[in-house]
Order: C-alpha cells, then sequence, then structure tokens
C-alpha cells in the first residue's frame, strides 16, 4: 500500500507541474490577438511524461499527463508496464487506489475481486461490500460502488480468471458488463460472453439482471446470501440460487460442493470448489 500512496504522491505532483507550465490545455483561455510584429517564441516549459519517468529513453511527443487516469487502461497507455497498486480518478468523485494487471491479455485491467487463500472472510455485510475490504495486494473486494463508478459512463469487458487444487487456470471474458447504482441494489449487466474462453459460462445466462445480495440485505426470493455464506448476484428468476459463486466461503482442499458452499464455477470443475478466482474490467 506504500507503493501505491507514494504513486497518488507522484501523480498529483505532475499533474501540477503541467498545469503550473502550461503544458496542460484550457478550453476556457481565449486565443491570443495576433500581434503586430512578430515576436521571439518562448522557450517550452518543462514538460513531464510517464514515459520520461519510466524509461530511459523518453518519448518527445508523449502527451503531459494533466488529470488523473480513469482506470487501469489508462495508465497503461501512459507507458506504465509494471502490475501494482495505482491511483484512479474514473469520476467527478474522489480518487481511490486499484490493483492494475498490466500483462493479461495486452493488460490494463482493474482488477475488482480476487481470491486466492483464504485470508480474507468473504461472508459480510453490505456496507462492507458497498465499500470494498481486503488488501489490493492479496483478497480483496474493490467494493460495488467504486464498480458502478468505473463502468457508469459505458461497459467494461469483464474477464473471470479460475483456478484449481491442481495447478490449472482457466478464464471466461465478456464484451459487456456493468453495474447499476444503489438504487437498483448495484444490479448486474453482463453479455457477450466470448466462445474462445475456456471456463464456460457461469455468469450472464444465470445472474445478469440480478440485483447484488448479502446476509443483511437479501434481494433473491429464496435467502441464498444467507444459504451460501456469501455476497453475491445470486439469481432472481430460476430455481437455483447461482451458476457461479465466487464470493463463497474458502476451501482450503478441493472438496466436492454437495452443499454448493464454497467457490464455485458450475462450467468448469462441476462437484468440486475452486481455489483460486480474480475478477477484472476493461
Amino acid at each position: 500500500m506504500l507503493a501505491g500512496k507514494l504513486m497518488y504522491s507522484l501523480m498529483i505532483i505532475i499533474v501540477i507541474i503541467n498545469t503550473v507550465n502550461g503544458n496542460c490545455p484550457d478550453d476556457e483561455t481565449p486565443s491570443p490577438s495576433p500581434s503586430p510584429s512578430p515576436s521571439p517564441s518562448p522557450s517550452p516549459s518543462p514538460m513531464v511524461t510517464f514515459e520520461y519517468l519510466s524509461s530511459p529513453n523518453t518519448t518527445v511527443n508523449a502527451p503531459p499527463v494533466c488529470v488523473m487516469p480513469t482506470d487501469c487502461k489508462a495508465w497503461k497507455q501512459l507507458g506504465i508496464k509494471q502490475n501494482g497498486v495505482y491511483p484512479i480518478k474514473p469520476d467527478n468523485g474522489p480518487a481511490f487506489q486499484v490493483y492494475c494487471d498490466m500483462e493479461t491479455d495486452g493488460g490494463g485491467w482493474t482488477v475488482f475481486q480476487r481470491r486466492q487463500d483464504g485470508s480474507v472472510d468473504f461472508y459480510r455485510y453490505w456496507t462492507d461490500y458497498e465499500n470494498g475490504f481486503g488488501s489490493l495486494t492479496g483478497e480483496f473486494w474493490l467494493g460495488l460502488s467504486k464498480i458502478h463508478r468505473l463502468t457508469k459512463e459505458g461497459s467494461k469487458s469483464l474477464r473471470v480468471e479460475i483456478g484449481d487444487f491442481e495447478g490449472n487456470s482457466y478464464y471466461a471474458q465478456y464484451s459487456t458488463f456493468s453495474i447499476g447504482d444503489a438504487s437498483t441494489e448495484y444490479r448486474l449487466n453482463l453479455s457477450g460472453y466470448n466462445s474462445t474462453g475456456t471456463a464456460g459460462d457461469s455468469l450472464a445466462e444465470h445472474h445478469s439482471g440480478s440485483s447484488f445480495s448479502t446476509k443483511d440485505n437479501v434481494n433473491d426470493n429464496k435467502n441464498c446470501p444467507i444459504s451460501y455464506n456469501g455476497g453475491w448476484w445470486f439469481n432472481q428468476i430460476h430455481k437455483y440460487c447461482f451458476s457461479s459463486h465466487l464470493n463463497g466461503p474458502y476451501k482450503h482442499e478441493p472438496t466436492t460442493f454437495a452443499d454448493w458452499i464454497g467457490i464455485i464455477w458450475n462450467s468448469w470443475k462441476s462437484g468440486f470448489t475452486l481455489k483460486s478466482a480474480e475478477m477484472k474490467i476493461k
């Protein structure tokens, strides 16, 4: 988290430097009146780019950094290549930190959920799921309010990565992902499953259109978060609560889910709980 705070401070400093030096465009600044006689061009002010900071081979024509990046894809476009915690500001609200995957499938993924070792309890109340919990470098849930801010201006691609206890990993990818605001209980909008994915679709078909539920804010008619010990977009129409549940209790061995309690992606490894899961958007 220290690295994330340092990056946040660096980001603010860079924006200030470029603004003070006149490198950031200002639409409200009037165009100068024609001068009656030519005058010498002023020396250009120093311009700070992330290419300059991250590479010994500076890019002269790189754009100056004038605003906080809106997501990890924007950081990637600025030349950042390392996985890690970075500050973002997707809208007019406060900036916040996220974990960026800069390597998978072209990089620029903003991670909003990770399960890997059972170190964080995911059987939590609504406020926790709304605001986020855990550690960005370990197990965590970013927060429904932040996920909404990331997707409200336009849907993103969603990538779900899952792994078993035998070391195998698979993924599912969707072209259209967003969630509604608090008034919709953060309703899931998901479509466009990519058939090249290796995990199958256990999310869009049975969960899109569902509101989020927790043990103290049940939005399905089957008491699913209490029965299955976790917050999720539980199915509100079909007979069963879910086809996937990546926020279920962590199991430290590949137990069968006869009771369906665990980290589950039914279209892959049906019958066993999973060792890891990660959800990310760009």
